[in-house]
């Protein structure tokens, strides 16, 4: 059931809505493919955004946007353009009146590596959050060689974190604008999951986005994350370019004409593994000082002096972060190196002589137990801790020592039927799994789905616990693969849980308040130095200490015995 309603927007222009439904039914009203920016198309490509100019007539806002240039993570072929790319979504229970206050507002950033994704419902439905009383933004920015290419000639303005740059474009928009959706420009939420998340603990350590948001909930990721960080400059990318040219002047033009498809097929082929120690060449950089200047200072820098801003936090990873391993390395082809040098994050692999890296290695095997042979799923909490747990942990700790706002922990190891990464990551036949789920989604009901269910589910999984890197996003947004949830299950209570506790968040700074999160049973304690609580969400909401107590501190004293050899 759908119906257009036209929506007077702000000095931009007048935008056309439709009428969708969330997971019971009811309806709210939707706003798609909102441009924030102007298309980053010509000499504007690469470049900081500039912001969206008026429109005439009426915007068609009942569809999505096109999504920012990137090679599909799954199919492997070409989406997006970059015309329009810098869009948004606005979905609200309803239309704003006289009279009613203004609503929180929550801002999703999603992950992908800084290479894939979008904000498309496909993956980020609206139809959980929006049963709570707030107003949700999905937002797009540019991607890959498009949002993350950094010069060293200041001059020519590509220095780097465009992407980074799209997301600030798009908070501003969102205090200038939101307000003609009925949303309060002075209680804004970001949010986001792994390079979503890093992305989110960036903007707190950017000058461009002060005062532009007023809580945070980082997930599986952060700026100490060691994929979180690029290269600058061009020689990674001259040899796939097939050029000498060292000018880079030069090269900037060559690439601003180059078409959309050649621009990726030179991304898709540098090397870019998930590895601790592996340079990510398109990703956030440290720009040179100037007003214009995304970040300037090391993100460690910055947390250790407290020069950044300060907003209440929540933060935490999945039980079994690297599980999705197999299937990444299933649907992308990639090889996985179990060097164990590799395994070393690479800010600290940088500052370690060749002895001190064997000295590394042999604490590693020692520490995890493993083999010889080294095989990914013996990997898996090696490669959860380098790459995504410790350093959030690391974050945490940064952040007690000098941000003053209440900072909650989690653990999500809830493990059920919508745990589509894990699912798809494990299946003996992953690409069958996938396949049979998306074609189910397709055909809706009735017994063709069934079967296309059964069949999903026959191809057999891995035996290996935990949630994977990404599980908790199928029980906060309504994805391709989870539409049809079942009342009174455990997804279901999970799915109301995790709803709960993250718009309690928006709406009052505080997941567990006292007059409104009664009816989970519990109260959320925000961490203290040296004690870490932490919310496991499982089956059930439990409090707990330390998470990953054991794991944290062999890597702290790993930082700790090292760093105190160059001091």
């Amino acid at each position: 059931m759908q119906a257009n309603y036209i929506f007077i927007g702000p000095s931009l222009g007048k935008i056309e809505g439709k009428l969708a439904s969330n997971y019971l039914g009811v309806e709210y009203y939707s706003f798609q493919g909102i441009p924030y920016a102007r298309a980053p198309v010509g000499n504007l490509r690469f470049k900081a955004p500039l912001p969206a100019e008026a429109w005439n007539g009426v915007l068609d806002g009942t569809k999505e946007g096109p999504a920012c240039p990137s090679v599909h993570v799954l199919f492997r072929w070409v989406i997006g353009n970059e015309d329009n790319c810098l869009n948004l979504n606005v979905y609200i229970k309803e239309l704003p009146k006289n009279g009613v206050p203004l609503k929180p507002v929550m801002v999703w950033v999603h992950g992908g590596g800084f290479t894939y994704g979008s904000n498309s419902t496909e993956l980020y439905g609206p139809e959980y959050l929006i049963t709570e009383d707030v107003i949700l933004v999905t937002i797009n920015y540019r991607l890959g060689i498009f949002g993350f290419i950094c010069l060293e000639d200041e001059h020519l303005e590509v220095t780097g974190n465009a992407g980074l740059k799209d997301q600030v474009m798009a908070l501003k928009w969102v205090r200038e604008n939101i307000i003609s959706f009925g949303g309060d420009p002075d209680n804004v939420t970001v949010f986001g999951q792994s390079a979503g998340g890093a992305s989110v603990h960036f903007l707190t350590l950017s000058p461009l986005a002060k005062g532009l948001f007023h809580k945070v909930i980082i997930q599986s990721g952060s700026a100490l994350s060691p994929w979180a960080s690029g290269v600058r400059g061009v020689k990674h990318i001259r040899e796939y370019m097939k050029t000498e040219e060292n000018d880079e002047s030069k090269i900037l033009s060559m690439l601003q004409k180059m078409p959309t498809k050649e621009l990726l097929t030179i991304q898709t082929n540098i090397p870019n593994m998930i590895i601790a120690g592996f340079q990510r060449f398109f990703g956030p950089v440290v720009e040179k000082p100037s007003k214009d200047a995304f970040i300037s200072e090391e993100p460690e820098h910055l947390l250790k002096s407290g020069n950044y801003n300060k907003v209440p936090i929540i933060i935490g990873t999945t039980s079994n972060e690297a599980a999705f391993h197999r299937g990444i390395r299933v649907f992308e082809g990639l090889r996985w190196s179990f060097d164990c040098k590799l395994e070393i994050p690479l800010d600290l692999r940088k500052k370690l002589s060749e002895k001190e890296e064997a000295e590394v290695v042999k604490k590693i095997h020692n520490f995890y137990k493993l083999p010889e042979d080294v095989c990914e799923e013996s990997s898996f909490e090696l490669k959860s801790d380098n790459l995504f747990v410790h350093g959030c942990h690391r974050s945490m700790n940064y952040h007690i020592e000098t941000n003053n706002n209440p900072i909650f922990c989690y653990k999500f190891s809830f493990e059920g039927r919508m745990n589509h990464t894990k699912n798809v990551s494990l299946a003996h036949f992953p690409k069958t799994h996938f396949l049979c789920m998306y074609l189910a989604t397709m055909v809706g009901t009735g017994f063709m789905r069934d079967m296309l269910m059964k069949i999903a589910y026959s191809v057999g999984f891995e035996k290996i616990s935990g949630s994977a890197h990404g599980d908790e996003l199928s029980y906060l947004f309504g994805c391709l693969l989870s539409r049809q949830m079942k009342p009174n299950s455990s997804e279901e209570k999970t799915m109301k849980r995790l709803v709960k506790l993250w718009t309690n968040f928006a709406k009052h700074n505080n997941p567990t308040p006292e007059n409104n999160g009664g009816d989970l049973g519990i109260k959320w304690i925000p961490i203290e130095k040296n004690k870490h609580h932490y919310l496991d969400i499982e089956t059930e909401l439990t409090m707990k200490m330390n998470p990953f107590s054991e794991r944290n501190k062999f890597w702290n004293d790993i930082y700790d015995e090292y760093s105190k050899k160059r001091n």
